[in-house]
Formats: structure tokens, sequence, C-alpha cells
């Protein structure tokens, strides 16, 4: 039991209560990137699904009276530890991946295909109503601090609650995410929650207690390490849920699964994806035998399957997850990458920033699909400085998630970017299955883009009924 007129323990509350609420929204953010990608718009509707009910919150909690309208009693301690347990039960299923992919699947099987209608409906029914209850710590636990130097006291309230979401993005992100990965992250959100519910605890409210501990106890065990393995997750870091699925369909290849996209695949035989082979095939094995060695630039490493047998070329991978390299020699390509590859983990244009290197092929494999697309990597500027790393007569290729039809405003503005930076540039897709008839802006295909660079091209001309 703790004397909650006690300056120092309504302070660990305070601060507690602002790194719980900010790290639960960072949480958020990437427990559903799988689901929804990690687009501007998916992310800002969980910001607002934060800020929104935070703000309904601390007015809730300012006009909170200890007697209902109905004249039920309902002391200040037992309304904080009612709000931390519902807030709990929502959070529980909200962070955990086992429980909400079922939820994704189960708006996948009721037509529910837009992405941010996805996330919207996630957060009406899992972030509204605990971040709302959350919010109400604050001018609940003002009550407890003299009249007399409220200003003072709500200034310092403010800034220690500022002081613990500050630490929750810096810790959550930067530290515990990398290290434990998000799910013992999310355990220890529901540790700090119980260390909530025993600093306001008392003889009367032991069951809330109990409540609380088995709340944790169901979360320490659904995001524990032996639950990981059953879903196949080999790494759940801070920008990728990272899978191992042995494909029964590619006689137990296994395949690599960033953040629930089939990034890459290696068998017993060689056999890689089609697409990697097709780049091979008109890149790679194109290149005449007595051509001197070719430095080749990958950016958006996957498995590193691309180039993988080629022992003669130099190789520079790029990708933003360090953790990749390690995963795909242990699991997919089952030995060290050869000493001809090179590995960087930093984001692609931070790289391209501080060389002034040129390459002879540069492809960019950096799109998980239709739902993960960065955003910093589809821009007009971006391929410019592509673009700028490229010998003369230079290759690239890039791959898309992309409709077949243009019948989507992605694949339109894609195929206008890249035109507008490289003329003369041919789009071909790895496979024949295409349906050329769908209207579905959904319908998609793999798609490369081929692009031969030669410095000083000059432009052709165009045909026209009328010579001048």
């Amino acid at each position: 039991m703790t004397k909650l007129n006690n300056t120092y323990f309504l302070f660990i509350i305070i601060a507690l209560e602002g790194y719980i609420i900010l790290s639960a929204e960072l949480l958020a953010i990437r427990q559903t990137i799988p689901f929804v990608g990690n687009g501007t718009d998916s992310v800002s509707i969980i910001i607002a699904a934060v800020l929104m009910p935070l703000a309904f919150g601390y007015h809730a909690g300012g006009q909170f009276k200890l007697k209902n309208s109905k004249g039920k009693f309902c002391s200040i301690r037992k309304k904080l530890l009612s709000n931390i347990v519902i807030a709990s039960a929502f959070l529980f299923p909200a962070l955990s991946y086992f429980i909400f992919q079922f939820f994704f699947m189960g708006l996948e099987e009721m037509g529910v295909e837009n992405n941010l209608a996805k996330v919207t409906i996630y957060c009406l029914v899992f972030l509204v109503t605990p971040i709302y209850l959350l919010g109400q710590t604050i001018p609940l636990v003002s009550n407890y601090f003299s009249k007399s130097k409220l200003s003072t006291i709500t200034g310092r309230m403010l800034f220690i609650s500022t002081m613990g979401s500050f630490t929750g993005s810096l810790l959550t992100t930067l530290i515990l995410m990398g290290t434990i990965g998000v799910h013992h992250t999310v355990t220890l959100l529901f540790v700090m929650l119980l260390i909530l519910v025993l600093i306001l605890g008392k003889k009367q409210t032991r069951d809330t207690t109990m409540m609380m501990l088995a709340i944790l106890g169901f979360s320490a065990m659904l995001n524990s390490q032996g639950v990981m393995e059953i879903l196949h997750i080999v790494k759940n870091n801070k920008y990728s849920t990272i899978m191992i699925i042995e494909s029964e369909d590619d006689g137990g290849a296994p395949h690599l699964f960033i953040n629930n996209n089939d990034s890459s695949m290696y068998s017993k035989d060689g056999r890689k994806h089609e697409y990697v082979e097709f780049g091979e095939r008109i890149v790679i094995k194109s290149i005449p035998k007595n051509a001197p060695p070719k430095d080749i630039l990958i950016i958006g490493a996957g498995g590193f399957t691309f180039g993988h047998n080629d022992l003669k070329n130099n190789y520079i991978y790029i990708d933003i997850d360090k953790d990749l390299k390690e995963i795909s020699e242990k699991y997919l390509l089952k030995e060290k990458l050869q000493k001809n590859k090179t590995f960087y983990p930093i984001p692609a244009r931070a790289y391209l920033a501080r060389t002034d290197k040129k390459f002879d092929i540069i492809l960019l494999d950096a799109y998980l699909g239709g739902l993960s697309i960065p955003e910093h990597l589809v821009t007009q500027e971006f391929f410019f400085e592509i673009k700028s790393h490229l010998n003369d007569e230079a290759i690239l290729i890039a791959n898309f998630i992309v409709s077949p039809n243009f019948n989507n405003l992605f694949t339109k503005n894609i195929d206008n970017t890249m035109r507008s930076v490289f003329p003369y540039l041919s789009r071909r897709t790895p496979n024949d299955r295409l349906n050329m008839w769908s209207k579905s802006p959904t319908e998609s295909a793999n798609y490369m883009y081929i692009y031969k660079h030669y410095d000083g091209i000059e432009a052709g001309a165009i045909y026209k009924d009328n010579i001048e």
C-alpha cells in the first residue's frame, strides 16, 4: 500500500503514464507495419488516435467527481486502478502480434482491402479507449497535490509527464526494440502498467492487482520467444518482422518474409525468386566473359540472393536493417557472403550522399509489395541521385509490385516519375502470369523497370504526318 500524499510516488505515476502512452503509440505503429505498411498516412491515423482521446482523457479526468450522478462513491485511487486495468485489457490484444494478426485477417475476410480503413478500424477498436483512460491520470493525480501552489505543481506535472514520454520514445525504439525485440518490449510495457497498479494498490484492491498480474502473464506468454518460433519469426526488431518459412511448393526451400512480404527464397539447387533470376539473366549472365569485373549496387538487400553465385563481380548491398545479413547467412543461404560482397547497414540516400562511386549495375529492390513503399525512395530527386551514380553504359533495374493495367494511382505515379528521370525506359515482367482484362485497382504483378544509361544521349525525334 502506498500513501498517495507522497510527492515522490505521485511523480513516478505521472512519469510512467507519459512513458506508457508514448511507448504504446510507437509499438502500435511498428506492429501494424506488416499489415498496413509504414506510409505517413497510416502513421498519422495512429498518432491522431492517440492525441485526440488523450485530450478528451485530460478533460474527463478534470471533471471527475467522487460521487457520480447516481450518488455512488468512487475514490480517486479506485478510479485510477480501474482505468489502468481496463486500458491494459485493450492494449493486450492491440500490441500482441499473435492476436491482432487474426484481427487483420478477419478484416480481409470481410472485404476490407483499403489500408487506411484497416488501420482506422484497428485504432477505434484497440487504441482509443485505453489512451482515453490513461489520459485521465494527470488530472486525477493532481487532486493529491496542494492547491496553494497550483501553477508550480501543474508545470512540474507536465514536465515529468513529458520527460516520461521523452524516455519512452528513445528507450522503446532506439534501445529496446533493437536489443530485446518488439515482442519483449510489449511485455515490458505491461510490467510498467503493473508497477502503476502496485503503487496504487491497497489490501482492498488485491483483486485488481491479480487481474493485472493475469494480463501481464498472458502478455509474457503470447510475446515469448517460444510463440515467435511457432509463428516462424526469427527477428522482430524496430524495422521488420522477419520470418523464415519453408515452402512445400518449392521442395522445402526456405523463404525469407520481411513484414509479411515474400522477399527472398533460395533452394538447395540454387533456385531463387523469378524476378531475381530474370534480373541476373539479363544483366549478370550476359556480361562478356572477357569483360573486367563490374561494380554492382543492390539497394534493398533482402536475402542477399541477387548475384549470390557470382564470384567475379563486386557487389555492395545496402539495407537499413543490419540483422538481415546474419539471418540470411544462417537460415537462407546457409553460408557466409563471399569476399566480393560487402554489406552496409545504412539508409540508401545516406549512402548515396556520402559516396561519389559510380556503378555499372544498380538494382533497386527496396519496395516490399504494395504495403511498404519507402516514400523517400520513390521521388524524382532520389532517382536523379541514382542516375548520378551510373557509369556510362550502366544498367539500372528497379523492381516494383504494380498494376499491369495502370489501374491505381501509385502505378501511374511511379511510372511517370521513373520516365521523367530515365528516358527510353522499358517495363518487363519476369513471368507471363498477367490478367490484362482486370479492372481491379488491387490486381498487381511483378514488373522490372530496365534502363541503359548513356552519358550525353541525344533525344530522339517524334514522327509526324507533316514533315517540316
